[in-house]
């Protein structure tokens, strides 16, 4: 029997698991349900897969933890590297549990390379297929108790048969759940927690189809098999973001090109690419060949995900060479640009990028003039791009803030994204999508168990759910945590949340130095 399982359904989309659970068509979340309360989930900003389950696993906003988006920067380049759990400034929840209570992690996002825990630690979403967890040589127990374990589902791909593409979906989450059972009955983990990336996914590429139904009860026949497997005192189901329609997308760095914020270099290779670009030879325009090409390029080990095709590896590399990108713009005529996946964009700054242009002095002048313009764009129907749109102090705390975006905005509705992730993916401001859901703010919440009160839950930010997961075992809290335990979804508990007092972990002398130069120019 397990203290706690938290079961994390990326993606899932509030409106419609209920629905779906309400209908009988997920059994186990509507038994799961009916002895406790439903919420919400309320994600970063922008509601990016990285930056949420950083905050979900920190306890902490990504001022703190230090993951924006899937780009991170690598020091003197504008090349971003791919976030993973080397990204993340500060230690999990998983590991302060473990010095307590044997621990359980499966499947998520941002967990290689493995931490060492009380337990065990399966790295998930985008670590490489050779990536060991912990203690090492685990994966070899993975494979034997379920052979058909992959840490990332197979992307959709130009010809798949949406039917077989949703059953080879369904069956890893089989396989994940298998996995999990044979490892928890191994270490006897007080906490379980197993994450499934397949619900996101398969919302992306099939939106609204009958399959995706299809995927979900997978994960729900999953949510059985480790509740009936471990009888948990008290179970947490938690997505990072909802899921809905998709329109098309804004290419942010294509913007900023024809307004005037990013100049290109005028060297041969840049000029001919330059050329291309403005003639169509982008990503976007290929990605019908690509799609053909990828499943043999995954047959053969050359690509297991797409974002390999951008970040700092060999792939990645041989993309720049052909196609436009952040290597062919001029730094020292530019003022702006985004590596952003739904809406964000960086200024180009003096102390912080390499070739900064922008002194602290000018900052809040040209941040200015970019809000004005983007308030001015104007979508292909004619009405506004701009939902929502933020400056960085507003959202980020801590002593990574000054690494994030200057800019945040929130298309409206969310049915458009705002695109810069590699750089220049399309030689227009508006193209359609590949995809036929993004995400939205909120996710779904499900509390159940021991002193849970039945009705709903609280609407809970990811950072609440790392202080409530320690309240619920009596771990102290550490105060640098962000988050709030959700003492009101448990009703009577045995004893009141207990906080320890501690500095914020991760900071060395080079950050503090870099934030003394920082603070220096005038910029914190």
């Amino acid at each position: 029997m397990a203290d706690l399982v938290v079961v994390s359904w990326d993606g899932a989309p509030p409106d419609a698991v209920r629905r779906w659970a309400d209908a009988g068509k997920l059994p186990n979340l509507a038994e799961l349900a009916r002895g406790g309360a439903w919420g919400t989930t309320v994600s970063t900003v922008p509601p990016v897969t990285a930056p949420a389950w950083a905050s979900f696993h920190t306890g902490v906003g990504p001022g703190k933890h230090g993951v924006f988006e899937w780009a991170v920067r690598r020091p003197g380049s504008y090349i971003p590297a791919l976030a993973d759990g080397r990204s993340l400034a500060l230690p999990t929840v998983w590991e302060i549990l473990s010095n307590h209570v044997p621990v359980g992690v499966l499947g998520y996002p941002l967990t290689h390379p493995a931490r060492p825990v009380r337990g065990f630690w399966i790295p998930g979403f985008l670590a490489p297929p050779d990536a060991d967890g912990h203690p090492p040589g685990i994966m070899a127990t993975v494979r034997e108790s379920a052979p058909g374990f992959l840490a990332t589902p197979p992307e959709w791909s130009y010809g798949t048969d949406p039917t077989a593409w949703a059953t080879e979906l369904a069956d890893l989450a089989e396989h994940q759940a298998w996995a999990a059972v044979a490892l928890a009955d191994r270490f006897r983990p007080a906490v379980l927690a197993v994450h499934f990336q397949i619900t996101d996914t398969v919302q992306h590429y099939l939106g609204e189809r009958e399959e995706v139904l299809a995927v979900f009860q997978a994960a729900d026949r999953a949510l059985g098999m480790l509740i009936n497997a471990l009888a948990p005192r008290r179970t947490i189901l938690l997505s990072d973001h909802g899921m809905g329609p998709v329109d098309g997308e804004f290419h942010i760095n294509t913007w900023l090109l024809a307004e005037g914020f990013l100049h290109l270099r005028r060297r041969p290779t840049s000029t001919l690419r330059g050329f291309l670009f403005r003639r169509g030879v982008t990503p976007m325009n290929l990605a019908g060949l690509g799609q053909r090409l990828y499943p043999l390029a995954r047959r053969l080990g050359f690509l297991h995900n797409g974002l390999e095709l951008w970040g700092d590896g060999a792939l990645a590399r041989g993309v720049r060479r052909v196609f436009l990108s952040l290597e062919d713009v001029d730094w020292s005529k530019t003022v702006a640009y985004s590596h952003a996946e739904i809406g964000s964009i960086y200024l180009n700054r003096v102390g912080r990028e390499p070739r900064g242009t922008v002194a602290a002095a000018d900052a809040p002048r040209v941040r200015r003039d970019l809000a004005q313009a983007l308030a001015e764009v104007r979508l292909p129907t004619g009405e506004p791009l701009l939902g929502d749109l933020y400056f960085g102090e507003e959202l980020y705390r801590g002593d990574k803030a000054w690494l994030g975006p200057d800019i945040l905005f929130l298309p409206r509705g969310l049915r458009w994204l705002g695109k810069g992730i590699v750089g220049f993916l399309h030689h227009t401001v508006f193209s359609p999508s590949p995809m036929a859901a993004g995400h939205r703010m909120e996710g779904v919440l499900v509390v159940s168990g021991e002193d849970v009160p039945p009705g709903q839950a609280p609407r809970a930010h990811l950072w609440d759910l790392a202080p409530t997961i320690l309240a619920l075992c009596g771990v102290p809290i550490p105060s640098w945590m962000d988050g709030q335990p959700l003492m009101g979804a448990f009703g009577d508990m045995a004893s009141p949340p207990a906080y320890v007092a501690e500095p914020v972990p991760g900071r060395d002398s080079a950050g503090e130095d870099t934030i003394r130069r920082l603070r220096g120019l005038g910029y914190l």
